[in-house]
C-alpha cells in the first residue's frame, strides 16, 4: 500500500502577498474615497431634490387640474366620477406638500436653522423637526388608506399613494447616503501605522 502525498490547492489570491499601505498611502486612498463619496452624494441629492420639486409641482397641478392619472388612464364609464377623484383635494395637496417639506428637511438639515433662526444649536426645538421617518411613513399612508375605505377607483388610490412612494424613494436614498458616510468613518477608524523599513 502506498501513501499519496496531499498537495493543498492554492488559489491565485492566496499566492499574492497582502499589500500594506503606509500612512501617506492610506490618507490618499481615504481622500480619494471621500471625494468620490462627496461627488456621488451631491449627484444623489440633486436627483432627489429634482424628484421632490417635480412631485410638489404635480401636487399643485392636481389642485387646479385634477388627477393627472385620469388624463393617462381615462375612466371606462362616465358614471360615478366621484370615485375617480380624491376627497378634499386642497387638504390632500397641503398634506402632501408638508410631507415633501419634511423630506427636504431630512435631506438638508441646515435648512431648519435657516427657517427657524430664533433657535440656536443649543436650544432644542419644541417639536421634533423633521418628523421621524416612521411617523412620515405613517402619515403618508393615510390618504391611500382613506381612498381604499371609500372604495375609490385605482386612479384615485394610485394618486393618493404618490406621497408614500416619494417618501419611500427619499428614505431609501437617504439611508444609502448615510451608510456611505458611516462606512467612510469606519474606514478612517481602521487606520494603522505601518513603520517603514
Amino acid at each position: 500500500m502506498s501513501l499519496r502525498q496531499r498537495i493543498p490547492f492554492r488559489a491565485d489570491e492566496d499566492t499574492e502577498d497582502r499589500v500594506v499601505l503606509d500612512e501617506v498611502e492610506q490618507d490618499e486612498v481615504i481622500d480619494t474615497l471621500h471625494k468620490e463619496n462627496t461627488r456621488s452624494t451631491a449627484n444623489a441629492l440633486l436627483i432627489v431634490d429634482t424628484v421632490l420639486s417635480l412631485a410638489s409641482i404635480l401636487q399643485l397641478s392636481f389642485l387646479f387640474n385634477g388627477n393627472p392619472l385620469l388624463a393617462l388612464f381615462p375612466p371606462s364609464t362616465m358614471s360615478n366620477l366621484g370615485r375617480y377623484t380624491i376627497p378634499y383635494p386642497a387638504v390632500f395637496v397641503l398634506f402632501a406638500l408638508v410631507l415633501h417639506a419634511n423630506l427636504a428637511l431630512h435631506l438638508h438639515p441646515a435648512l431648519i436653522r435657516v427657517l427657524l433662526p430664533s433657535y440656536s444649536n443649543s436650544t432644542p426645538l419644541p417639536v421634533a423637526i423633521p418628523l421621524s421617518y416612521p411617523l412620515t411613513f405613517s402619515l403618508a399612508a393615510v390618504p391611500p388608506t382613506f381612498c381604499l375605505f371609500l372604495h375609490h377607483a385605482w386612479q384615485a388610490n394610485a394618486w393618493a399613494a404618490s406621497p408614500f412612494i416619494v417618501v419611500t424613494l427619499i428614505h431609501s436614498v437617504h439611508e444609502t447616503l448615510s451608510e456611505g458616510s458611516e462606512a467612510l468613518a469606519e474606514l478612517e477608524s481602521l487606520r494603522y501605522r505601518a513603520p517603514g523599513p
